[in-house]
């Protein structure tokens, strides 16, 4: 099987232009998310391929969700440096790197969930789902609209936890004293709590001022995650008339990933509960940057590593591509690998512009670039012909 990049490349960007100008934005159980799954499907099927569909139980997005995380993060910096003993002083950054994934797990058991979000799985005709040799996902969902804002702010917004995370080393200095026995009244603690105090009275702000101003509005989702849906579909139309002799690829376009990977979880489940073990490689943001980044793992806590052997695999199919442990986001990839399932996350490195549209309304086609998505075209081309040049395709478990 040779997989010519130039026809997916292209057909990618046919299909991102209808996802993106014709269907818009596409949230978590709307009539847009189901009509982007529904015109897919009649891609895959006027193709010749089968599909499978499931249904999604998912959590809306509330207002105050993920933004309060940075708000309560803030006061913990304001604890740090209140009267306390010393360890708990010392303690209390390790709240501030949980905050993020406690806000995931409170989510999880507390907010109710809804019916009308769907998983889309398209499969070579005839194949039987128990032998896919390999699933590529890609989340056709988008995410609430923050604000673009001017893009100074958008700077300091994107920065502003890893800047918050410094801010606590340094304000950490003072429990350290403290728990040494060391009296560190005077002017080095009142100006730690002025600091301490800033910071949370900014982050605050932010976060209500941000929560409010989105509501209701969701982003265009060009780059996130148009690009990865819209480069999957077209490989996989582009191998309904070319189908590989030994490799059975699976393309899974998955609902509710941005209200907490809920459809990843659902399949995840499924192949749980149906003996499946092949590898699954989830694609997103990949429409903007110079180079490919290949995922090691998610979260900083209890982080969820990505599958070695898988990414070796991929690294071949992309001697380019950069390493990256992402500490303060999580892609689809994150349930499978917490089934047991080998796993990895591809994205690209994105560019200034790409990163100050994230998540915002700003996520248009003026964000993708063409040169990128030939490359990524020209990846999972080579990556697919590696697929099934390995002997018993030695990546599945």
């Amino acid at each position: 099987m040779t997989l010519d990049p130039e026809p997916v490349f292209h057909k990618s960007m046919q299909l991102l232009t209808r996802l993106v100008t014709d269907i818009g934005p596409r949230p978590a159980g709307s009539a847009a998310e189901k009509h982007a799954q529904d015109w897919l499907e009649e891609q895959f099927t006027s193709a010749g391929l089968q599909t499978m569909r499931f249904p999604v139980k998912y959590q809306p997005d509330p207002v105050f969700f993920p933004y309060y995380s940075i708000a309560a993060a803030g006061f913990a910096l304001v604890a740090l440096t209140l009267p306390t003993n010393g360890w708990t002083t010392l303690l209390l950054p390790l709240l501030i790197l949980a905050l993020p994934e406690m806000m995931m797990a409170i989510q999880a058991r507390v907010l109710p969930y809804k019916d009308g979000s769907s998983n889309l799985l398209a499969l070579p005709a005839h194949a039987n789902v128990k032998d896919v040799d390999v699933i590529l996902c890609a989340h056709v969902d988008t995410a609430r609209a923050v604000p673009y804002g001017l893009k100074a702010w958008k700077s300091w917004r994107d920065k502003s936890l890893y800047i918050m995370m410094r801010v606590a080393n340094i304000l950490i200095i003072p429990g350290i004293l403290q728990f040494m026995g060391m009296d560190i009244t005077g002017i080095f603690l009142d100006i730690s709590r002025w600091v301490a105090w800033g910071m949370a009275i900014i982050l605050l702000f932010q976060d209500i001022w941000e929560a409010v101003t989105s509501i209701g509005r969701y982003s265009p989702g060009a780059n996130d995650n148009g690009s990865g849906t819209a480069l999957l579909a077209a490989a996989a139309l582009e191998l309904a008339e070319n189908p590989p002799e030994k490799l059975v690829p699976g393309f899974l376009f998955s609902g509710a990933e941005e209200t907490g990977l809920h459809g990843a979880r659902q399949f995840a489940d499924y192949m749980k509960e149906n003996s499946l073990t092949c590898p699954v490689i989830s694609v997103d943001m990949v429409g903007a940057g110079n180079a490919m980044r290949i995922t090691t793992q998610c979260g900083t806590l209890r982080p969820v590593k990505a599958d070695t052997p898988l990414n070796e695999l991929i690294k071949r199919a992309d001697p380019t591509a950069v390493y990256h442990a992402i500490p303060r986001r999580w892609g689809d990839f994150v349930p499978f690998a917490r089934a047991g399932i080998p796993a990895t996350h591809l994205e690209n490195v994105g560019t200034p512009d790409s990163w100050a549209s994230y998540h915002t309304p700003k996520d248009t086609l003026d964000t993708i670039d063409d040169d990128m998505m030939r490359h990524m075209s020209e990846v999972i081309a080579q990556l697919l012909w590696i697929l099934e040049k390995e002997t018993h395709n030695p990546v599945k478990s």
